[in-house]
């Protein structure tokens, strides 16, 4: 957007430039003219008027490539605000505020969408070859669309038509995962496309219409991608809760599922170009509290995750016992270290009111690595974060970010 601003001006300016040129290059030639023919000249008009009318015009020009390269056009200013592009945060808060997550939420959240967007409707459908199936629909489904189906074939999406009308192509390469533009050429149909990738190695669509204004809704369709596909898995989540998926005590994902979803979770943060966060965390003084305490402690890490947290959020059991994970999506570096920091301060005022040991004081260390800042790759930023952890417990600290360890290992090596 901002190249296109440059280039605008910049043509502008070249527009005055001509002009101021092709007026010097006027005078110059009525100069020449009333020097080599003066009697021609005073006896058609007066030199001099001409002159005068010439530099006010020159004024006139420079003050208008002024305006052109500094302001912009009125046009322009009214392209802007109708590009201007509306935020998905009242959506993230209202999921946010939900006290229940099913299959109600994943309808409530796509009629807000449909609100947020300016969209007549928007559906969710999951394709499987030829069979395409709504998963979730908000609005009114238009005439144009009743009886079509998407099809997909190889990688191509297309979208077949009721009765004898036949098949478009939609996109050429879905698993690229770019929203589309769709104009029919058979019917009237207009649709924004968003492919999604979803679980199980499913492929599925995000569609908006609307008949009265252009078919981009007014929102970041690839935000809108990033935000379904992570709604879905949270809601997938949580029903997959029996069948050893997550701990019915604390509702923390089991670790043996924590690489896996590691792995999805970054894929998806590359595609659509979001940063990453994964915590590791860590229990002091675990091994040291007696059997009968432990599951409470537990409990207690699980809360206070939970109230310190974010929905779209992972928190998982480590491998060892007093250890624990959490994935932060759309998480950079700092905002990685203030989540950490009220996790433990929620843990902190959770363990003041057990009555433990005067000896014994559990805190949590906790040691932070993103995406892309400190890994490409869901093994590196897993080690990563292990590391800035175990530096964290040798510094005698509660929180270390890997790119400060490295920052502190340079400055030792360049001492040396």
């Amino acid at each position: 957007m901002k190249e296109k601003k440059d280039r605008k001006k910049e043509n502008n300016k070249k527009i005055g430039n001509w002009y101021l040129f092709l007026n010097l290059v006027l005078v110059v030639v009525l100069l020449i003219g009333v020097w080599k023919f003066p009697d021609i000249f005073k006896f058609q008009f007066s030199v001099d008027n001409v002159i005068l009318f010439i530099v006010i015009v020159n004024v006139i020009l420079l003050f208008k490539d002024f305006i052109l390269v500094s302001y912009g056009s009125k046009n322009d200013i009214s392209h802007k605000k109708f590009k201007q592009l509306k935020s998905l945060e009242p959506l993230r808060a209202f999921i946010n505020s939900s006290t229940i997550i099913d299959d109600k939420l994943l309808k409530s959240s796509i009629e807000k969408l449909k609100g947020i967007s300016n969209s007549e409707y928007v559906e969710i459908s999951v394709l499987d070859n030829n069979q395409s199936n709504i998963l979730v629909s908000a609005g009114t489904q238009p005439q144009l669309l009743a009886g079509t189906r998407f099809v997909l074939n190889d990688r191509s999406l297309s979208i077949k038509h009721t009765g004898q009308l036949g098949v478009e192509e939609i996109s050429k390469k879905i698993d690229d995962y770019k929203p589309v533009k769709f104009k029919s050429a058979l019917t009237r149909l207009k649709l924004a496309v968003v492919p999604l990738n979803l679980s199980n190695a499913r492929l599925g669509v995000c569609i908006f219409y609307n008949s009265k204004a252009p078919s981009m809704p007014r929102v970041s369709l690839t935000n809108v991608g990033f935000f379904i596909e992570s709604l879905i898995a949270m809601i997938e989540n949580a029903q997959n809760q029996v069948g050893g998926y997550k701990d019915k005590a604390t509702g923390l994902i089991l670790y043996k599922n924590y690489e896996e979803l590691v792995d999805n979770e970054l894929e998806r943060s590359e595609r659509y170009e979001q940063e990453m966060s994964l915590l590791t965390i860590k229990i002091t003084d675990f091994d040291k509290l007696k059997d009968s305490e432990k599951p409470v402690i537990g409990k207690n890490i699980a809360s206070a995750m939970k109230q310190s947290l974010r929905r779209f959020d992972l928190m998982f059991f480590g491998k060892e016992e007093g250890s624990y994970y959490a994935l932060l999506t759309e998480s950079g570096v700092e905002q990685a270290e203030v989540i950490a920091h009220r996790l433990q301060k929620e843990f902190g005022k959770l363990i003041k009111k057990l009555q433990l040991d005067k000896d014994i004081k559990p805190m949590l260390v906790i040691g932070s690595a993103t995406y892309q800042t400190d890994a490409t790759h869901s093994i590196g930023l897993i080690e990563k974060s292990a590391d800035a952890c175990a530096a964290a417990i040798e510094n005698k600290i509660d929180f270390k970010a890997f790119s400060s360890l490295q920052k502190q290992t340079k400055r030792t090596e360049s001492k040396k």
